[in-house]
């Protein structure tokens, strides 16, 4: 019985880390759970269901081979006149476009349009391989966004959470065209993200290895594409790491190893408040503020 339990809690484990959800939040955009409120806002991020702002609905092709959807939401359509270009929101890991809805107004009121799209296996994304890969393909997607905004854009921002922000970081030495970058939480790698993760402290590293194992194998992803392999190679764009003590997921000393790799201009900010993802939300006027100074140093009109 011994070795049956085992397969299956490993499994079940492996279940988790390849198919999150995001404080129980569906990928039917047309649900929004009270918890998904919370954290979300009104109608969990749906700006389709809210009509607060004015946006297109775009796809833009990825290079892993279909198309992502997307939220295109302009200044001008929006009423604001001041434009400086455009951001760029990659969410993070279990999560889709509508985790970064309630950032939108911030950003446009600093000048730039919006682009909010779903990453593959994401919301309304398409999903050809099993779950999430931590950035491996993700990182492609990503690097997609940049590629087609890249041809429109004197001005890119870049704002990521979690796996969003370790899949910009993956292919950072490729995003020459980006002025600045927004980090919030990002990992060292998905091997590191395990190790260091509450619930791998107690068991025995073979076990842990095993885990490992097994969510590469079932997410066809190898793990050589990670945030601590690519900065060394990247020196030019200008990084605004966030991260809080209290994030229970990925421990904020990945950012603090992550700004020392990188040879090129970074800040550090690790507030005592706010969890994974949520600093914003805990603190708006002085997440914001940090934002703020970051795209007056990097971006002009």
């Amino acid at each position: 019985m011994v070795p049956v339990v085992f397969i299956i809690g490993v499994w079940s484990a492996s279940d988790q880390i390849l198919f999150p959800k995001w404080k129980g939040i569906t990928k039917d955009f047309r649900e929004c759970s009270l918890d998904g409120e919370t954290v979300w806002g009104k109608s969990c991020g749906n700006i389709r269901l809210t009509k607060s702002l004015w946006f297109q609905e775009i796809s833009i092709p990825s290079l892993n081979g279909y198309d992502l959807p997307g939220w295109f939401v302009p200044t001008r359509k929006n009423g604001i006149s001041l434009h400086k270009g455009v951001v760029l929101f990659i969410h993070g890991g279990g999560s889709d476009r509508r985790e970064f809805s309630r950032f939108i107004p911030f950003y446009l009121h600093q000048g730039f349009d919006v682009f909010s799209f779903d990453l593959s296996c994401h919301g309304e994304a398409p999903c050809r391989f099993p779950g999430l890969s931590f950035g491996s393909r993700e990182s492609r997607d990503v690097l997609s966004a940049y590629l087609y905004f890249n041809q429109k854009y004197n001005n890119i921002l870049m704002v990521g959470s979690s796996v969003g922000a370790s899949s910009i970081l993956i292919v950072l030495p490729l995003l020459k065209g980006v002025k600045a970058v927004v980090l919030e939480n990002p990992g060292l790698s998905f091997e590191r993200l395990i190790l260091d993760s509450p619930e791998s402290s107690g068991l025995p590293n073979w076990m842990v290895k095993t885990l490992v194992g097994l969510v590469l194998s079932r997410g066809k992803f190898d793990s050589l594409a990670s945030p601590e392999n690519s900065l060394p190679f990247a020196k030019d764009v200008p990084l605004l790491f966030i991260h809080s003590r209290k994030d229970s997921i990925v421990p904020y000393q990945h950012s603090e190893s992550l700004a020392k790799l990188y040879s090129g201009p970074s800040e550090v900010w690790i507030p005592d408040f706010g969890s994974h993802g949520l600093i914003w939300d805990t603190n708006q006027s002085e997440y914001e503020s940090k934002v703020r100074k970051l795209i007056q140093r990097n971006i002009k009109q």
